[in-house]
């Protein structure tokens, strides 16, 4: 399957729908993570690191839900954590903020993942989830170069490109939910991520030092390591 450069509806979040219809678009993003894979994913490489991160940077966060389910998760094991989500959207970015009211752990920032205001090294990791395939190539290799710079670490968590995967998406998301977002995008974001060796491919033209791909549960998978030259 060649790679679509087809636009998603969440590309044009501040121009179309209502407060309510993004937010349920959010919710499903949530959904999906927890019950399809994204949240396994990310958990598996956390798991992995050397020590558990105290300072998590999240970019291109949508609804923050991992984030927040990351610092639960660390506090389970007595791991007191901080995370700044980073979005581009400044609409997206409030309604996070809504849904993630009361979590003093999380601090959330606008930015562009392609130039992020963070000092080098400045986070333990950083961690983006389900938004790499929605930039093309040019674009991804600096979203991967500036994720290794403010990171120690760098977790990427995304969907996998495959006939089975679209065909998967096509005919579970009118079932899932209602929300025209949601239906529309799901089987766009297929046909827009990457393999594992485009993945690969892309960390390499970044600069990164250590890179590791692993194909992960529910049509995921996951790059690792970081470090630009």
């Amino acid at each position: 399957m060649r790679r679509s450069i087809a636009r998603e509806m969440m590309d044009d979040d501040e121009t179309i729908g209502t407060p309510a219809q993004w937010r349920q678009s959010l919710g499903d993003l949530a959904r999906i993570n927890l019950w399809l894979g994204g949240w396994h994913a990310l958990r598996s490489e956390l798991e992995r690191l050397p020590e558990p991160p105290s300072a998590i940077v999240d970019v291109a966060t949508g609804g923050a839900d991992l984030p927040e389910r990351v610092l639960a998760y660390l506090a389970r094991r007595g791991r007191h954590a901080s995370c700044v989500a980073v979005d581009r959207s400044a609409r997206i970015l409030g309604l996070a903020q809504m849904m993630r009211a009361g979590n003093g752990q999380l601090t959330f920032v606008q930015a562009d993942a392609r130039a992020l205001p963070f000092a080098d090294r400045s986070f333990d990791v950083a961690t983006c989830n389900l938004a790499l395939h929605h930039f093309d190539p040019p674009d991804a290799t600096r979203v991967l170069r500036e994720l290794a710079r403010v990171g120690r670490s760098v977790i990427v968590n995304d969907l996998r490109r495959s006939w089975i995967a679209w065909a998967f998406a096509r005919v579970v998301f009118p079932f899932f939910t209602s929300n025209p977002f949601t239906r529309n995008d799901g089987p766009i974001s297929v046909r827009r991520a990457y393999t594992p060796s485009e993945l690969e491919l892309l960390a390499r033209n970044a600069g990164w030092h250590r890179i590791d791909v692993r194909k992960q549960p529910g049509y995921r998978m996951t790059l690792a390591g970081g470090v630009v030259r």
